[in-house]
């Protein structure tokens, strides 16, 4: 008995042309996603964008001096909407492009956060909310080299100023409260704690402080000058160690 030679298993036409055509979808989705990876992290994107932030630095300038007439502000207010819309577009176009990469980058959650507050609708009523995409363009500061060195040399040196910021507090709150119980019966700049921290906050700048706030309580206090004399001293000895131990980080950092 001969035996039957065994069918071959039809492919079903349709479920392959399915699948051929999802891999080819696919692959249209891929190159079409790394292209646009790759314009949204581009330079020339980086420059388009950063020339974009400084046109709308130059009209948010122009709308917050009031020198404007009525339509040449209409026209700049449309010009602001616009560049408004331009970097929302770019925030959508770079989460599409990154997905989660987006968010694993500072300076992108930086960008969306920026561009989230001053599109709200409060924002075209409130020129100080607009204002705070011109900060977009500390992002762009790595294309410039003397420029970036400035930021980092900045950030490095945050903590230490940071530490020197809880020094002086600590500071003038003692000076001023000994200032209050000293003049403050007397003199209404050292009545209560804020105003004797301001008018100390004056003396360290040297602002007129011997003849505005010194000389007139000498006349009747006369031995004020050591109070003010010890809070100059004190001062230019804070500031001296900050710049000091700023140089000695500066150095570390060249190392």
């Amino acid at each position: 008995m001969v035996a039957k030679p065994k069918s071959q298993p039809k492919t079903p036409s349709y479920k392959n042309g399915k699948l051929a055509k999802n891999i080819r979808n696919q692959l249209f989705y891929n190159d079409d996603q790394r292209r646009l990876t790759k314009l949204v992290t581009g330079l020339n994107f980086d420059f388009f964008i950063m020339s974009i932030i400084l046109l709308d630095a130059v009209i948010i300038g122009f709308l917050a001096s009031g020198t404007t007439g009525f339509y040449f502000s209409n026209g700049l207010f449309l010009l602001d909407r616009l560049f408004m819309g331009i970097f929302i577009v770019e925030m959508l176009l770079k989460i599409y492009a990154l997905k989660k990469k987006f968010f694993t980058s500072g300076w992108n959650i930086f960008d969306l956060t920026i561009v989230a507050v001053s599109s709200i609708p409060m924002a075209s009523s409130f020129i100080v909310l607009r204002t705070f995409r011109l900060f977009r363009l500390l992002k762009y500061i790595h294309h410039f080299s003397k420029m970036h060195n400035i930021i980092e040399v900045f950030i490095s040196l945050l903590p230490t100023f940071v530490s020197f910021l809880g020094i002086f507090t600590v500071f003038f709150y003692v000076f001023a409260i000994i200032a209050m119980s000293l003049y403050g019966d007397v003199f209404g700049s050292f009545a209560t704690l804020g105003s004797s921290m301001f008018t100390l906050l004056q003396v360290f700048t040297l602002d007129g402080w011997a003849s505005t706030i010194a000389r007139p309580i000498m006349l009747v206090f006369p031995h004020a000058w050591l109070f003010f004399s010890s809070v100059v001293v004190f001062s230019f000895l804070l500031v001296v160690s900050f710049i000091t131990s700023a140089i000695l980080q500066i150095m570390d950092m060249k190392k």
